[in-house]
This record gives structure tokens, C-alpha cells and sequence, in this order.
């Protein structure tokens, strides 16, 4: 029964040990919008806006409108090299519901999405 014990607390260990050297998602970019969701203006524009915080440096931003297989627009000017970045991109032609699909690369090729949703 004391070998049961040892062993149980040895594999324990183990687990613990190995779980902890794993990838952490704390290295990931976050993301936090200034509104929830947006409303074009009359000739279908909006400012999506808010700010990315990474451990990492960032390398880019790709904003693409869902649906569509072309990016709408890629930051890998402004956004690079920063950790803490306040953005705002201007978003054209929304005449229907649109959710865009932001992807936050650091420069360890972590990535985060998330969606956002702009109303006509």
C-alpha cells in the first residue's frame, strides 16, 4: 500500500510538472473592442475600434470581411513591434450585416480571432 501511495504521488508530480511546461495561451494577443458591435453610417462606413495587448510583439493584424477569401485590410505597419496598440480601421462598403474576422499574429506566430459584427 506505501509503493500505491508513492507511485500515485509520483505520476501526480509528473502530470503537474509536464502540464505546466506546456504552451501557455497567456502569450496570445487579446483584443478588446471600444463597442460591441457597430453601425455603418449612410454610405456604409465604420471605424471598428479598441485596443491589443500581447506579451509578444506583434507582427500583423488581417481583417477580412466574413465570406470572403481576401483580406480587407493587413496592418503589418503600424501594428508591428508594438505589445500594446490602440487601433482603429475604417471599414467600407457595409450595406448588410458584416462580421469581420480580425486575426492578431505576435512575432511567435501566435494567433488570436475573434469576429465583429457591423450593422447597416
Amino acid at each position: 500500500m506505501k509503493y500505491f501511495f508513492i507511485t500515485a504521488i509520483f505520476v501526480l508530480a509528473c502530470g503537474l510538472f509536464l502540464n505546466s511546461c506546456s504552451k501557455d495561451d497567456a502569450a496570445r494577443p487579446t483584443i478588446t473592442f471600444n463597442q460591441t458591435e457597430g453601425k455603418a453610417n449612410s454610405q456604409g462606413e465604420y471605424v471598428v475600434s479598441g485596443r491589443i495587448q500581447s506579451e509578444i510583439a506583434l507582427s500583423k493584424v488581417i481583417i477580412t470581411k466574413e465570406g470572403s477569401s481576401t483580406p480587407f485590410l493587413t496592418d503589418d505597419t503600424t501594428a508591428k513591434n508594438k505589445i500594446d496598440y490602440d487601433f482603429a480601421y475604417l471599414i467600407t462598403g457595409v450595406t448588410t450585416n458584416t462580421y469581420l474576422i480580425v486575426d492578431i499574429y505576435n512575432q511567435a506566430n501566435d494567433k488570436t480571432t475573434v469576429r465583429f459584427l457591423i450593422r447597416p
